[in-house]
């Protein structure tokens, strides 16, 4: 992306800006994998600043009105390091969101809990080989893996997903997959909205059967060409609403379904203002009438709701493409992308509709909207 607004990072954010437990550790813990010769203790000289356990289960989440849907999830829990360095999507079975600071050495206790062998990738950061998650180094089912590595990222937005050798898009499809948010002093300096003003939106498209229940590659052709679910959901949920404050919020968006591409823009033509992308704050903020999103594929938004009248709605949407990228197998992210039609799955377009006061979402609501409050919180 070329810069289109003719001031730099951060004389723009802060411009913008104007308007606006510890615990000891489990014991005798192996590397887990495929290949014996990795298979040993934590290593003695490695001293984490941050421990955490992962734990990959099999759940159940209230996804559609009706019977609740079987998912796989990767569970979080501190066992030493900072407070608020986990956090968990409300009302949703998405993995829980690390939030890590470059410079920290992290303890990953990893636990397969699932019926099948399992194995995560730290997707965009960089880490040793052996703490990669190559499928090579899968977690048989009820054994574990220790991952430990030092954050050596800018600030930006990660992720970590299930990277099992035939079952990368299956696995992730089910549910495990999650967030990592990284900071560093150098983005602490500027003046970008944080807390509850900092929103994740993680975009899927699913498809279900007659009993609420996930349904995925069922041919040869989804399977070779990427699958194409024909629900929308955001943040775990089919009808999701955000509402704002007239202000400004940092969205860091993630497609994170498994072939479908995203055309995105707001409803009334607004321009999307992206500060970030794939992990990297940009030394310039771009403007662009739609931002294309790739499986995998992270933006960071600056979206401004300052100048707009109180109880107004806006949408973020999938606009309407033609083209196509074959796949790859395995139906799809992780292993090849379709981009399919260039239209949204059936529901609506993609951040879908508004919820317009009976706490209701519209029937054919897709992905997200926002409704802003004015009252300089959000609700």
């Amino acid at each position: 992306m070329s810069d289109t607004t003719g001031v730099d990072r951060r004389k723009f954010l802060q411009l913008a800006g104007l308007s606006a437990l510890s615990a000891v550790a489990p014991s005798n813990w192996l590397y887990a994998a495929s290949n014996a010769r990795y298979a040993k203790d934590a290593s003695p000289d490695f001293h984490p600043n941050v421990e955490i356990e992962i734990t990959a289960v099999a759940t159940e989440a209230p996804i559609l009105p009706g019977k609740p849907t079987r998912v796989w999830k990767y569970e979080g829990k501190l066992l030493s390091g900072p407070e608020g360095t986990i956090a968990q999507l409300p009302g949703t079975h998405l993995g829980a969101v690390f939030f890590l600071e470059r410079g920290q050495k992290v303890r990953f206790y990893f636990k397969n809990d699932l019926p099948e062998a399992n194995i995560i990738h730290w997707h965009g950061l960089h880490v040793p080989q052996v703490m990669d998650g190559h499928p090579m180094y899968d977690v048989p089912a009820g054994s574990g893996y220790v991952y430990e590595f030092q954050v050596d990222n800018p600030a930006g937005t990660y992720m970590y997903h299930a990277h099992t050798h035939e079952k990368t898009g299956q696995q992730v499809y089910k549910g495990l997959a999650g967030l990592i948010i990284v900071s560093d002093p150098d983005e602490k300096t500027l003046n970008l909205p944080r807390g509850e003003f900092d929103q994740p939106i993680v975009l899927q498209d699913r498809s279900f059967d007659a009993d609420n229940q996930l349904v995925y590659v069922q041919n040869m052709r989804e399977r070779h060409m990427g699958f194409l679910g024909d629900e929308m959901i955001v943040n775990g949920k089919r009808h999701f609403v955000l509402p704002v404050a007239t202000r400004p919020y940092r969205l860091r968006v993630l497609n994170g379904s498994n072939s479908r591409l995203y055309k995105l823009g707001w409803d009334d033509g607004t321009p999307l203002t992206v500060i970030a992308t794939d992990g990297h704050l940009l030394e310039k903020p771009v403007t662009r009438q739609f931002v294309m999103l790739a499986p995998g594929e992270r933006i960071e938004l600056w979206a401004d709701f300052s100048g707009r009248k109180v109880g107004t709605e806006i949408v973020l949407k999938s606009l309407p493409f033609s083209g196509a990228m074959p796949g790859h197998g395995e139906g799809g992210m992780m292993g090849g992308m379709n981009h399919g039609d260039g239209k949204a799955p059936q529901g609506g377009g993609m951040m879908g509709m508004m919820n317009h006061g009976d706490g209701k979402a519209p029937q054919g609501g897709g992905m997200m909207g926002m409704m802003n409050h004015g009252d300089g919180k959000a609700p």
